[in-house]
């Protein structure tokens, strides 16, 4: 019996640290100021400039301007290199469809994409540039 409980302890703590991951850990508790780019084709559907904070923090990823959706969703992060990292998180907008953020963080600096899709179909592509808070 005592080993079945052993068991299971230790069945809770591998499954909690594979969920966890040590990857989402690099970005987690940090924040990220960025300028978010309409492509040319966005920019034909009227779709402007807008600036935004990324922040991470406990294996999800909040943006601050609600015009993409308000709330945390889950990331990922992938190591692309020996100090680059590539990150995405796919976003329900309240209303307005759906957002994946995608990006690659060197050092203190952030360089993605968003493509967001909204609720009628209608696609926007914009890129995304930013550096690191302190």
């Amino acid at each position: 019996m005592r080993k079945l409980n052993w068991l299971a302890v230790f069945a809770i703590v591998l499954t909690t640290v594979a969920f966890a991951g040590p990857e989402v850990s690099v970005l987690d508790g940090t924040s990220w100021k960025v300028d978010v780019k309409p492509d040319s084709m966005t920019q034909d559907k009227g779709e402007k400039d807008f600036n935004a904070t990324l922040t991470f923090a406990d294996g999800k990823l909040t943006v601050s301007d609600p015009k993409v959706g308000s709330g945390a969703s889950p990331y990922s992060v992938e190591r692309a290199g020996e100090k680059d990292f590539t990150f995405k998180s796919d976003r329900a907008t309240a209303g307005e469809g759906t957002s994946v953020w995608t990006g690659t963080v060197h050092g203190k600096s952030l360089e993605g994409k968003l493509i967001w899709t909204k609720n009628d179909g209608a696609v926007f592509t914009y890129t995304v540039k930013g550096n690191k808070l302190d």
